[in-house]
């Protein structure tokens, strides 16, 4: 009899999740009836709504740049590549301290390695070469009106690989807001044409679900660094344009339909 009531209870609670309610009697066919006015109530509730996305977005000027940048030397053995990697290397942190005063919580290493390189021919298949040592820094750098001559400058003093130049704002939640809030007034606009269209008019918010905001764009990626961008004699700096970033921002927002 208890496993006879457990299933009649949970063939109840199913009818009612499908908006039905039925019962059996003597093994006749069930009758089956719409259930009091909750369901149709929830019925309403998906009805009487609107959903729209909507972007949102601000042009910033950047204040702040993330400069990539490595050493790279080879030598006959591990021990040599890395000794010369880093005589290079603490010539490009001079530069970067002395000259041109960074703090350093501004430079921090990103990659370390010693790898072996090789050749290969049909003949002799594969042999040694040599050893790459690699140290990678990334630069936080704000005075963006010299970033030309920051990377000519850690060119000559021994830097040969350009890993990139990103820009980006320290501001990022301020502006985030203003964003957001273009993204608002966006979805307010595309559901008040999706109600008028429909012939009723828009009521409250009902949920709200923010999206991502945009990452941060790059400028400049994977370009060569050789030592003929530095500042040499009757040759120009390098020019780096800053531009605009966007911050951007996305919502989804689901209206009452009166």
């Amino acid at each position: 009899m208890r496993a006879k009531g457990v299933k009649v209870a949970l063939l109840v609670a199913a009818a009612m999740v499908a908006g039905w309610f039925g019962y059996t009697s003597g093994g006749a066919k069930g009758v089956y009836a719409e259930t009091p006015a909750v369901t149709a109530a929830a019925a309403a509730n998906v009805q009487n709504t609107v959903t729209v996305g909507a972007d949102g977005s601000y042009l910033v000027e950047p204040d702040v740049a993330y400069l990539s940048f490595a050493v790279e030397a080879r030598g006959a053995t591990a021990q040599a590549a890395q000794q010369e990697a880093a005589k290079r290397f603490a010539a490009v942190e001079k530069t970067l301290y002395e000259t041109f005063k960074l703090d350093r919580k501004d430079v921090q290493t990103t990659s370390f390695s010693v790898q072996p390189e090789y050749t290969y021919t049909d003949k002799d298949g594969q042999k040694l070469k040599d050893y790459l040592a690699s140290h990678q820094v990334q630069v936080t750098y704000r005075d963006l009106n010299n970033i030309g001559k920051l990377l000519d400058a850690v060119s000559e003093a021994g830097a040969n690989r350009m890993d990139g130049v990103r820009f980006w704002t320290e501001k990022q939640d301020q502006y985030e807001l203003e964003a957001l809030k273009k993204a608002m007034a966006n979805a307010d606009a595309k559901a008040n044409v999706l109600a008028s269209s429909a012939k009723r008019q828009l009521g409250s918010v009902i949920n709200i679900v923010q999206g991502n905001t945009s990452p941060p764009p790059i400028v400049l990626q994977n370009a060569s660094f050789a030592r003929e961008m530095a500042s040499a004699a009757g040759t120009p700096g390098s020019s780096v344009q800053t531009g605009q970033i966007e911050i951007s921002a996305n919502v989804t927002v689901q209206y009452e339909l009166k």
